[in-house]
């Protein structure tokens, strides 16, 4: 029996100057082939990424850092988030984030933050329930 929810909506965004894409790629093709619909973006600004957030209709926002800069990006995204009335609309970080970043990012409320050599498997599975979650209550 096929699943007549809608499939999950996910944003997926770096940094244009952060040069490394292989690994959001690699995560991007795994949600894609999970049944999810992917926009892949690389933003200027953190504003950026609510905007095509709202445009788009996503469920989930994916993060990912490379190059640092993460706690103080993610505060402005949640931040917008927040401003435009979205404010459970879930983020996950990715990338190489620093053990003593964890913190700040989870009292920002950052959902799940995945370090470097999660199991592709529990990232999709992840996006897939906070997703569904998100749009259950929407």
């Amino acid at each position: 029996m096929q699943d007549s929810a809608p499939k999950p909506r996910v944003l997926l965004t770096k940094s244009f100057i952060d040069s490394h894409d292989r690994a959001i790629a690699t995560i991007a093709l795994a949600l894609r082939d999970a049944a999810m619909e992917v926009v892949l973006i690389d933003y200027e600004q953190p504003e950026d990424v609510v905007t095509v957030a709202l445009q788009e209709d996503v469920d989930i926002i994916g993060l990912s850092f490379m190059s640092g800069g993460q706690v103080e990006t993610t505060e402005k995204i949640v931040a917008e988030l927040q401003r435009r009335d979205v404010p459970d609309l879930p983020v996950v970080v990715g990338g190489v984030i620093r053990p003593f970043d964890v913190a700040p990012l989870e009292a920002v409320g950052v959902r799940e933050i995945f370090r470097g050599g999660a199991p592709l498997a529990d990232v999709v599975a992840t996006f897939d329930r906070l997703a569904r979650a998100y749009r259950s209550r929407v």
